[in-house]
C-alpha cells in the first residue's frame, strides 16, 4: 500500500512538472537558471603586493644615508670653550691698534723763484718800474709752475714787448748764464706762457720794449 501511495506522488509530480514545460515555457529557463546559479562558485585570491626592485634600493640608501650622518655627528669633537671676557679684550686689542703707514719715498722741496732786476738804477722813470714788475711777477708765476726739479742755477734773459702786449725776440745771454739746459728750458718757456703782457700805459709811447731779466732757481 505504501508503495502505491508514492508511485501516485511521484507520477502527479511528473504531470505538474510537464505541465508547467507545456504551459509556461519561460518556467523551464527559470529552473534552469536557478540550478545554474547553484553550479556557480566564486572563488577569492588574496594577491601579495608587489614591489619594485628600485624602490627597494632607494630605500635602502636613505637607510645607509641616515645611518652614516648620524655616526658623523656623533664623531665630531665638540668647540672649543672661549670665555665671554677674552673675545672682547680681543676685539678691543684689534679695534685699537694703530695702522702702519708706508714712509713716503719722496721728500717735500721748497722751491725759491726770484727774478732779479737789471740796470734799473739809471731808470728813473717810476710807469716804467711799475710796468717792469707787473712783468716779472707774471713770468715768476710760470717759472714757478714749469720748475719740477731740484737742479739749481740763474738764466740771463732779454727779451723785447711789443706796444700792445705781445712777446717779440727772446734770447739767453750764455755770459751771463749759470744754469744747465734744463734750466735754460725753463725759463724760456716761462716767459712765452707769461705773454702776452698789459699794454704799454699812455705815458710809455713806444713802440716796443726791452727787458732784461735774471730768473734764479734755488731749493731749500
Amino acid at each position: 500500500m505504501p508503495e502505491g501511495k508514492s508511485f501516485r506522488f511521484a507520477l502527479l509530480i511528473s504531470i505538474i512538472i510537464h505541465g508547467i514545460v507545456f504551459l509556461n515555457p519561460s518556467a523551464l529557463k527559470f529552473l534552469s537558471a536557478k540550478l545554474q546559479e547553484k553550479n556557480i562558485e566564486i572563488n577569492y585570491l588574496k594577491l601579495q603586493p608587489i614591489r619594485s626592485s628600485k624602490l627597494e634600493e632607494n630605500q635602502k640608501k636613505e637607510i645607509d644615508l641616515k645611518h652614516t650622518h648620524s655616526d658623523k655627528i656623533k664623531k665630531l669633537p665638540p668647540p672649543p670653550f672661549v670665555k665671554r671676557d677674552e673675545i672682547f679684550k680681543e676685539n678691543i686689542r684689534t679695534s685699537l691698534s694703530r695702522p702702519i703707514l708706508p714712509k713716503p719715498d719722496i721728500i717735500s722741496i721748497k722751491k725759491i723763484i726770484q727774478l732779479k732786476p737789471v740796470d734799473m738804477e739809471k731808470i728813473n722813470n717810476p710807469i716804467y718800474i711799475n710796468y717792469y714788475q707787473t712783468i716779472r711777477e707774471k713770468i715768476r708765476r710760470c717759472a714757478y709752475q714749469n720748475y719740477s726739479r731740484s737742479d739749481t742755477g740763474q738764466v740771463y734773459l732779454t727779451f723785447i714787448v711789443i706796444s700792445d702786449g705781445n712777446l717779440g725776440e727772446v734770447r739767453i745771454n750764455e755770459e751771463k748764464t749759470e744754469a744747465n739746459f734744463y734750466l735754460k728750458q725753463v725759463a724760456l718757456k716761462s716767459i712765452k706762457d707769461a705773454s702776452p703782457f698789459p699794454v704799454f700805459p699812455k705815458e710809455l709811447d713806444y713802440p716796443q720794449l726791452t727787458f732784461n731779466v735774471i730768473i734764479s732757481f734755488e731749493v731749500e
